[in-house]
């Protein structure tokens, strides 16, 4: 599985926009060009993190997309999650049930670790902390 997939490279950034304006209404319109992103693409993402209250929309003339929440409580884990049915890295035929000696497996057993200590570390990973680490 692709970790970081095209919609949730396009959802970070537009959320670390978001994050510089806080007060800000911003329009699909500025968002595709500051960003450099396609429009139909964009709106898609938008719509999905809307859905999912991390942005609020406004209809009409001046409407745009605003942050429902603050940007230290929206969590990477949570946006990827948005953008993938599961966020598991590990595939193997353990997980089909087809491997036949599950317990035994030695590689299963550290990915199985490394899966969590990284699905950890993007859960203490919020769009407050990586605009903090870009210095605005």
């Amino acid at each position: 599985m692709k970790l970081v997939t095209k919609d949730i490279h396009c959802a970070v950034k537009s959320l670390l926009y978001f994050a510089k304006y806080p007060e800000k209404v911003i329009t699909v319109n500025e968002l595709v060009r500051k960003l450099n992103m396609r429009r139909a693409f964009s709106r898609r993402i938008l719509q999905a993190l809307s859905r999912h209250k991390i942005l609020k929309s406004f209809q009409g003339y001046g409407g745009g997309f605003t942050l429902n929440v603050g940007p230290d409580k929206i969590r990477i884990m949570d946006v990827m999650d948005i953008f993938h049915e599961k966020t598991d890295i590990i595939d193997c035929l353990l997980e089909k049930g087809i491997c036949p000696h599950p317990h035994k497996c030695l590689l299963m057993r550290k990915l199985t670790n490394i899966e969590t200590q990284l699905k950890d570390a993007l859960n203490r990973l919020t769009i407050a902390k990586l605009l903090k680490s870009v210095g605005n």
